[in-house]
């Protein structure tokens, strides 16, 4: 018996259903979306200095600007899949396709587009890239990271979660079939895993995998027919893999990152599960208000909590949302103003937090050498911003700063030069 979890890739409520609907089923096989080439890192997640945020980076050794990250969070249904099978003693596996081979394609169709003139996307590529916005305005709502937050991330009881995903996803990809080329050979791969821990003798398979997904891999063609989608993948580049630290402000939208969320730092304490959620997440807000010399009295707060309790009991919600929240919050505590509140996004909603992986974990050299110069030079990475005063006449600060310019050159600005009136220096 082989059962599909469609998840969202970084979501605390499909965590919450994943982790429920593993305990339910016992399976004696782990599978997830991920490149086959990196299963041989997965056993070091259960590692006690390893802390996410964390990403599997896989390279090309021969050409390092050939990369792709595979972020995880706290509240990522694969990590907490995978910690799942790892404390239970049960084999997993990545099995989407090797990324050695998704380099490789990515090579060839970029060289192809260029040569075309063709654009980078269409209509349909980009809703089957965010399907949830396109079920959000079929539903009557116009943003669909809200509306799937309230349906499925801010729910406590996961019911029959995944059933009704695949149904969702099977009437999108009825209405927009799949056409990409690149995620026909993925979901080929993808099967022929199962497949392989069928012949392994595994006979209660869990697969963890995109939501989008989930119906190309409920029902599988032939072997052969898959043989023939993978028979015209280019020959795969050399790969290497390491886990790195990642950030919460990239694992946001906003940074570029295709599976990104709007709200790291909310599903953080979704995930906490931190009872009420409104009173504790004002709680928060207060105490991030008086840091940054904001009024914020304790009855300010519960009046912010009864504010948001009654939106939501007006909107026919059971508890209130992230948007219930910051309506309260600009009302109550910010007195009209949007300014407060984009501290609150800053800090708590996406959220300030860095991973962190174990000293001994394979790391790539470029990265091995920055760490050695970081350490050295007590340039600790750490999320946020901060003004750093660099004295050139110091050999220390001279030497930052001959690391900062390097980087920039490389097009890393992790140092941003500022200027400064009135110092010697």
């Amino acid at each position: 018996m082989t059962t599909i979890l469609g998840i969202r890739h970084h979501g605390p409520g499909s965590a919450r259903s994943v982790l429920a609907e593993l305990e339910r089923l016992q399976p004696d096989a782990l599978l997830v979306e991920g490149p086959s080439d990196a299963s041989d890192l997965i056993g070091l997640i259960e590692d006690p200095a390893m802390r996410p945020p964390v990403a599997l980076l896989v390279y090309a050794p021969d050409e390092p600007r050939v990369a792709t990250f595979y972020p995880f969070a706290e509240f990522s249904p694969e990590w907490v899949a995978l910690r799942w099978a790892l404390e239970h003693g049960i084999p997993a596996r990545f099995i989407d396709l090797a990324a050695g081979a998704q380099f490789a394609v990515a090579k060839t169709e970029l060289e192809r587009r260029m040569a075309a003139g063709t654009p980078d996307d269409t209509v349909e590529e980009q809703i089957r890239h965010d399907p949830l916005t396109e079920l959000a305005k079929a539903a009557g709502e116009e943003d669909g990271e809200r509306f799937w937050d309230r349906l499925v991330e801010s729910r406590r009881d996961p019911g029959d979660l995944f059933a009704a995903v695949s149904e969702a996803m099977t009437a999108v990809r009825g209405a927009i079939p799949e056409a990409e080329t690149l995620t026909l050979q993925r979901e080929a791969a993808m099967r022929r895993g199962i497949r392989q821990a069928a012949k392994d003798g595994f006979t209660n398979v869990a697969v963890v995998c995109g939501a989008w997904h989930a119906p190309a891999l409920d029902k599988l063609p032939s072997a052969a027919e898959d043989a023939r989608t993978l028979k015209t993948l280019p020959k795969a580049m050399k790969t290497a893999a390491a886990w790195v630290p990642w950030t919460f402000d990239r694992l946001a939208a906003e940074s570029g990152y295709g599976a990104g969320i709007e709200s790291p730092g909310w599903y953080a304490h979704l995930w906490s599960g931190a009872e009420p959620l409104a009173v504790s997440w004002m709680a928060r807000v207060g105490a991030l208000f008086r840091q940054e010399g904001i009024d914020a009295s304790a009855a300010h707060l519960v009046e912010a909590v009864r504010l948001a309790e009654t939106l939501a009991a007006m909107r026919g919600r059971a508890v209130p949302s992230l948007s219930e929240l910051n309506e309260a919050v600009r009302a109550c505590l910010a007195m009209g103003s949007d300014l407060p509140l984009k501290v609150v996004r800053d800090r708590l909603i996406v959220g300030q937090v860095m991973g962190e992986t174990p000293p001994d974990a394979p790391v790539a050299p470029l990265a091995a050498d920055l760490e050695q110069l970081t350490r050295r030079l007590r340039m600790r990475p750490e999320p946020g911003q901060k003004t750093v005063d660099l004295d050139l006449r110091n050999e220390t600060d001279r030497s930052r700063s001959h690391l900062l310019h390097r980087l920039g050159i490389l097009g890393i600005h992790w140092g941003q030069t500022q200027q400064v009136f009135g110092k010697s220096g």
